[in-house]
């Protein structure tokens, strides 16, 4: 099993895990193991431990961006998004409980027989997304000689 991410924004959320991680002073704890792993965070610190941690990581990113040093820059992500033997299994336990992306489905308005607009809905699923584009495009509909 790799030790690294396989989507860009899922190793961007875990290296902001580890910022935070790393931070301490009580901002962000892991407790327990496997899939009875909790994260604690304390919101009062977010305004001072975090956004301190955070900071740090931006600047040391645009300085290393700035400066044109590539392998210092790579070298220092690649330390906070690689996973550590004891953090595999947590990584392990996000994968197995990965859900499927979201599908934003476009309703429809429709004028009713009546003259009264209704809204048409459908299920957030690739079937309603095509649906969706069915109905909207249909033939003999308002946008359907397009």
């Amino acid at each position: 099993e790799t030790k690294a991410w396989r989507q860009a924004h899922m190793q961007a959320r875990y290296c902001i895990l580890r910022v935070l991680l790393e931070a301490g002073g009580g901002l962000l704890e892991l407790r327990g193991e496997g899939d009875a792993t909790q994260i604690f965070l304390d919101r009062s610190k977010i305004p001072t431990v975090g956004k301190e941690a955070v900071g740090q990581l931006l600047l040391k990113l645009n300085v290393y961006k700035a400066t044109a040093d590539h392998q210092e820059g790579l070298k220092m992500y690649q330390s906070y998004t690689s996973v550590p033997d004891d953090l595999l299994a947590l990584r392990q336990v996000v994968l197995a409980q990965k859900q499927p992306r979201k599908l934003f489905v476009q309703c429809n308005t429709v004028l009713g027989p009546d003259g009264k607009v209704s809204l048409q809905e459908f299920e957030p699923t690739p079937e309603g997304l095509v649906r969706s584009f069915t109905e909207r495009f249909k033939e003999g509909g308002p946008l359907g000689d397009l």
